[in-house]
């Protein structure tokens, strides 16, 4: 056998061998579809090629064999046919005289390549057996590869949406409980969503450790589970991760990483993330025409407050903008301050008090005055490091409640105690002017020193200024 026969040899049965992968890989894909998860992985795979692989090669087998034993008695009957016939040359059945066959000339035996000629009966069969087409050959294991990838990329993408279904379920049944104000459970099941990648689920873990709901309050742990939840481009952890990066929430206070966050965010269409670039934009970078593009993409998904901000950056520009955007703003406002929202009940109030988008009401502005004070007064008795410090603003100058320093700096010291850099910073401005609690410069100084370390410009510069 010269080399084009081994080479032609070594094809076919590598095209077989294809094609008993591609079955092989059938027969689990089968398996999957038919018996779902009770054959997921390798089992699925062996039963597969049970099935679609060993019986119906036993099959063939036993069709061969059968297909072999009718050939041979069909062969053996058409030979002994014509040993009895052959008594002459010609074939005639008149018998050949002794001196005829030794003078007369015979005709020259005909030369044919008869396959079933016993001289080349052995080697056409080793032939038969292994001189394929090469051409073909390779075509045919590319055909059985080419359909062995795609059933096997089909089938763990079905595996695939079948886990992630699964995991949302689980996600889901972990949103139900938070609802419900189960955290223990609303962990648990969080827990083993994240463990199978649910992004939702990260940031949901993130919230809670925020918070402190089902699990220890742990700005170190939130700020983990945000930026693994961020990897995965989950648009609310990237927004979230921005605002720890700007308020130095299990991080240093880095805005460049904030904008980068919320940048991306805002590309995938979070509307805050959106508002917040186009805020940062114009008030810290002067870029009008930047930050204005994206406040209006996210002024367009119903957000008030980008539409508060428009009303803002189009005054001394563009008075009948500027005016039309405070409109909006007002209404919707309104409609989020109906809802509950402590931000748009402070925001609607000063469009009141200053006649911005509404009619000018001092009336209504002291009464949802006093509503944002009550709600952050509530987020405030639960822990909410923010809502402290807006209550201990609302306090020190009297805004929806009675002015009171004292109370302002008390819930100032409890987002401090938090490690809350904007509670630091206030609760050192308030011992350094000695504002609702004896003036001492020595105690300002430590927690205005700790508000700048962790990144807080205004703490920073006002400590330069006074020499500190």
């Amino acid at each position: 056998m010269d080399w084009k026969d081994l080479f032609a040899s070594i094809m076919a049965w590598l095209g077989i061998l294809g094609a008993v992968v591609m079955f092989f890989v059938a027969g689990g894909y089968v398996c999957h579809i038919m018996l779902f998860e009770n054959t997921i992985g390798i089992p699925g795979y062996l039963i597969g090629a049970v099935l679609l692989v060993v019986l119906p090669l036993i099959a063939l087998f036993v069709l061969v064999g059968l297909w072999n034993l009718i050939r041979e008695i069909w062969k053996g009957r058409n030979n002994s046919g014509e040993k009895g016939d052959s008594l002459s040359p010609e074939g005639s059945g008149r018998p050949v005289d002794p001196y005829e066959a030794a003078v007369l000339p015979q005709p020259e035996p005909e030369v044919r390549d008869d396959p079933e000629a016993p001289e080349h009966h052995g080697k056409n069969r080793t032939e038969n057996v292994f001189k394929v087409s090469p051409v073909r050959t390779v075509l045919s294991l590319l055909i059985a590869f080419a359909a062995s990838v795609s059933i096997l990329y089909d089938c763990s993408c079905a595996e695939r949406e079948r886990e992630e279904a699964a995991t949302a379920a689980i996600c889901s049944d972990g949103m139900t409980a938070y609802i419900a104000k189960d955290y223990d459970a609303a962990v648990q099941k969080f827990t083993e969503a994240a463990g199978k990648g649910s992004a939702r689920a990260k940031y949901m873990l993130g919230v809670c450790c925020y918070d402190g709901t089902g699990a220890d309050k742990d700005w170190d742990a939130a700020f983990r589970w945000f930026y693994k939840a961020a990897k995965q481009d989950h648009p609310d952890a990237l927004c979230r991760l921005g605002l720890c990066c700007e308020q130095a929430i299990g991080t240093e206070r880095d805005m460049g990483k904030a904008l980068i966050c919320w940048a991306k965010a805002a590309k995938l269409g979070h509307a805050e993330a959106q508002y917040r670039v186009g805020q940062t934009a114009i008030l810290e970078f002067q870029e009008f025409d930047d930050g204005i593009k994206f406040l209006r993409k996210s002024a367009e998904q119903g957000n008030p407050f980008a539409m508060r901000f428009l009303g803002f950056a189009y005054e001394g520009k563009d008075k009948a903008e500027s005016d039309d955007w405070y409109t909006k703003a007002a209404a919707a406002l309104y409609k989020a301050a109906k809802q509950g929202d402590p931000r748009a009940m402070h925001d609607l109030a000063g469009l009141c008090r200053d006649g911005k988008g509404v009619a000018k009401d001092s009336a209504e502005a002291e009464m949802w005055f006093e509503q944002a004070a009550k709600t952050y007064l509530a987020l405030a008795e639960q822990g909410d490091p923010d809502a402290q410090c807006m209550i201990g603003g609302f306090y020190a100058k009297g805004i929806g409640v009675k002015q009171d320093d004292s109370e302002g700096v008390k819930w100032f010291r409890k987002a401090a105690d938090q490690g809350y850099m904007k509670g630091k910073a206030l609760l050192g401005l308030a011992y350094f002017e000695g504002r609702g609690v004896k003036k001492d410069e020595a105690e300002g100084v430590k927690w205005l020193r700790a508000a700048a370390e962790q990144g807080d410009e205004s703490s920073e510069a006002f400590l330069a200024e006074h020499g500190k």
